[in-house]
């Protein structure tokens, strides 16, 4: 049977979190025009260590528009990370993100370790298309949540800033930018001199092992002014820290869930002449993972017992060139990319393959040999092998104004096409070892030969004319899947920036989109037999099921920008935002197929074959603010969002399957404030909190979703507040420590009230860490969740099996910095 299990880590959110928010907006507007006066009398202070992007007089720059801007000036809810802040923070994966950043969360795909789906201000489907952009530089890497890959963490050691862009960005980054966008910007190639950084991690995690890990970074000038070459290279093993355990009790192996990593990324600059700039670059990536971090809380903390591991191994190649060319009136900009990912993994299928056919078809029809079906074929261990390849092509040119247009103090504009074409193609290989001369030994007879193959396979044989048997396992296998999935995507975006008084920008954009979907699919197995269009092992093929699908678009969005002072800014903003809809399935239906039941309980009458587009409309009020001569930052913004047609993953529990629907509409109210404040020459204190109220308000089916429960993977809450020290104690040495908290509020991570994984406590972690400077070098002993939370945050039920998760184990540990 097919094995598509998906859960989520659902966040419930807390309409007080909104109304503080606003309270805070209304604050700060009223005291900006009195601190702002004190910001004339005060001194600018000297720059502060980047915490998080900056704190204290330094001027951040940001592209989140597609051109250079102070990010005072952006009227989008942004948060950025410098690259600093990464590595004093130890962000090392969209969950460290998410405990970073206001109004982000992740939900670990049930079953897939080190796989994730990100959230963005309560925008949470596991299904469809993604609803958060991902981009490495201009080019995208977001994928589908076709198979349960889940999103690629970049683990690149040279990353320059990461910009987090909150609300819908269709306007300029597309279809899959509902919640928002996220950036990963590395660093440039420069031909002014040469540089070399050298980094070693060496750390212990609690109940684990020994983590080790190395870095390198190199910026080679090639030719004066002319030609650069930058390369980096990071790789990262970690020991596991769930243990197995025999079905006696008794322990197997420690550290299961072991895993390792190898990045490297390769960019060149080259400048023939002062208005061509050519910039190629490589990234490649390899992940493995022995086993996923899933453990069984019946057995207790970070135990499992499971018959088969659960390995995964992922690769991404992504190539791309980027041509800049300034004119006298504008910058043309061409962007292209090739991306190819390969997720491999394999699933434990003894369950839904083994079980499900001892339970649900051997007893009914050998009820005087149940004992050994239950005991004997039930436990047979069933392996699920998926391999998923996504490549894709992307280009975008678009032409923008600079700093001699026409109009250039006033007016700035982009226009642009994007093209792409996808395509995914995925294999599904299970096998039940030893089903056929099990199944000999118990009955005496084959499987062709039993009351299985007239009841489940053909009805007719052994009678006159009755045809041949049907192979039901041919060679132990218990399903084979090919499926391919294949995307072609047009679209047109402009936006203009209008500064029509002073003080006063009017932005207006647009994007018409427009993209066609086809899925072709040929489905083999025992649980397939008797459903049409489906190929029954041992018959001919029958037609494939095929469909298709065509969705386009129109995604404006207006904003009002004012300068209150000349460091305190108001803005209003409407966006829409959407996702393609597309084709589902193929699920065997029909009164005989062996999810009837699951159909008929949530009063699915056809089978499911596609799904819409669905879109939203976000109402944004924010306000950017300076004070004390920038030594205090505060950034506020609340919301309103409105989306409709909501895709989600509804599940079969029964006989495992998943399908894609349109659910319904929700309506989501939230808000989001970040503080910096540079205290003393040597403190630095930052502090975030978001709030998110997000409810289904119109359901499609009642009985699957019902109105007035929480969106999936939202947290109500999340807050964070840390400290930054550095000190010179010496000449050439300086003292650098760094403390932060972040709390996760509670959660839902089902729509049905019975599930084990509906209510998802909250949970807190802290992150520390001391070092010193030598002159660039520097030494750095580390703890991440320093107080151990072993919260299990998740406990989504795959095939009646509860599963646990818990925030990655205290791990403490040491790194060294070399710069040459």
């Amino acid at each position: 049977m097919a094995s598509h299990r998906g859960t989520s880590f659902q966040r419930q959110a807390r309409k007080g979190a909104m109304a503080a928010a606003a309270s805070a907006l209304a604050l700060v507007l009223a005291m900006a025009p009195g601190l702002a006066l004190a910001e004339e009398a005060t001194a600018p202070a000297t720059d502060a260590p980047a915490a998080a992007g900056a704190v204290g007089g330094s001027e951040i720059i940001v592209t989140a528009q597609k051109r250079k801007e102070d990010i005072r000036t952006v009227p989008i809810s942004l948060s950025v990370l410098s690259g600093s802040a990464l590595k004093d923070q130890r962000i090392a994966s969209y969950d460290d993100l998410s405990r970073a950043v206001p109004g982000v969360a992740f939900n670990a795909v049930a079953g897939e370790e080190g796989r994730t789906n990100i959230v963005i201000r309560g925008i949470s489907s596991t299904s469809g298309a993604s609803t958060v952009g991902l981009y490495l530089d201009d080019v995208p890497i977001t994928v589908p949540n076709l198979y349960r890959d889940g999103s690629i963490d970049v683990r690149l050691p040279d990353i320059e800033r990461v910009e987090v862009l909150r609300g819908p960005q269709g306007t300029l980054y597309g279809d899959s930018s509902e919640g928002g966008t996220i950036r990963f910007l590395t660093t440039p190639a420069s031909s002014d001199a040469f540089a070399a950084t050298f980094t070693g991690d060496l750390s212990t995690t609690e109940h684990g092992g020994t983590n080790y890990g190395a870095s390198a970074a190199f910026n080679l000038p090639v030719v004066k002014d002319k030609l650069a070459v930058r390369a980096s290279v990071n790789y990262v093993n970690d020991s596991g820290w769930v243990d197995h355990y025999n079905k006696d009790g008794t322990l197997d192996r420690k550290g299961v869930n072991s895993s390792n990593s190898l990045t490297v990324h390769v960019s060149a600059n080259w400048t023939p002449d002062a208005t061509l700039t050519v910039t190629p670059a490589f990234f490649y990536q390899r992940a493995n993972d022995a086993d996923n971090g899933a453990f069984y809380p019946t057995l207790g903390l970070w135990k499992q017992d499971k018959l088969v591991s659960e390995p995964s191994h992922d690769r991404v190649l992504l190539g791309s060139l980027t041509v800049k060319k300034t004119f006298g009136f504008a910058d043309l900009t061409s962007v292209t990319g090739v991306f190819d990912r390969v997720a491999d993994r394999q699933e434990d299928g003894t369950y839904f393959n083994s079980t499900a056919f001892a339970l649900f078809f051997l007893d009914p029809v050998y009820p005087q040999y149940q004992a050994q079906n239950d005991s004997v074929i039930a436990n047979l261990p069933s392996y699920v092998h998926y391999r998923t390849r996504y490549q894709q092509f992307t280009q975008e040119l678009r032409l923008s104004s600079n700093d001699t247009s026409p109009g250039a103090s006033w007016l700035k504009w982009v226009a642009g096409v994007y093209l792409s074409a996808q395509r995914v193609h995925n294999v599904d290989y299970q096998t039940i070892g030893g089903i056929n001369s099990t199944f000999q030994s118990i009955y005496g007879t084959s499987l062709e030969q039993s009351l299985v193959e007239t009841t489940y396979g053909n009805p007719t044989y052994g009678q006159p004319g009755g045809g041949d048997a049907i192979t039901l396992f041919p060679g132990d296998v218990d399903e084979s899947d090919d499926r391919t999935y294949k995307q072609q995507q047009i679209a047109l975006f402009g936006q203009v920036s209008i500064a029509f008084l002073p003080g006063w920008k009017l932005d207006l954009g647009g994007r018409f989109s427009a993209a066609h979907e086809d899925f072709v699919s040929v489905e083999t197995g025992f649980y397939q037999i008797g459903n049409l269009g489906y190929q029954t092992p041992g018959q001919p093929a029958s037609a494939p099921y095929t469909q298709g699908a065509t969705s386009h678009a129109f995604l404006p969005k207006a904003t009002l920008y004012h300068d209150l002072t000349a460091t305190n800014s108001l803005y209003v903003t409407a966006g829409k935002g959407f996702r393609l809809g597309g084709p589902t399935g193929p699920i065997v239906f029909g009164p005989t197929s062996v999810c009837n039941s699951d159909f008929q309980a949530i009063g699915q009458k056809e089978q499911p074959t596609q799904f819409s587009k669905d879109s939203l409309w976000t109402y944004e009020v924010g306000s950017k603010n300076e004070f004390l001569g920038r030594r205090l930052r505060v950034n506020l913004s609340g919301y309103l969002t409105n989306w409709n047609n909501i895709q989600q993953q509804i599940y079969l529990p029964t006989c495992g399957y998943y399908f894609t629907s349109n659910v319904g509409d929700a309506r989501i109210w939230g808000g989001e404030v970040e503080a910096s404040f540079k205290l003393t020459p040597s403190l630095s204190l930052t502090a975030t909190a978001s709030g998110n109220d997000a409810k289904i308000v119109r359901s499609n089916n009642p009985i699957d979703v019902a109105v007035g429960q929480h969106l999936i993977d939202v947290p109500g809450v999340t807050a964070t507040a840390g400290a930054n020290y550095v000190h010179r104690v010496g000449a050439d040495t300086t003292l650098v420590a760094l403390v932060n908290y972040s709390y996760t509020g509670h959660s839902n991570g089902s729509y049905l009230l019975t599930d084990s994984n509906y209510y998802n406590p909250s949970y807190s972690v802290v992150n520390a860490s001391v070092g010193l400077r030598f002159g660039p070098h520097q030494l750095t002993v580390y703890a991440k969740n320093l107080f151990d939370d072993r919260t299990i945050i998740q406990r989504p039920q795959i095939n009646t099996v509860v599963e646990g998760y818990t925030v990655h184990p205290r791990t403490v540990g040491v790194t060294l910095k070399i710069v040459e």
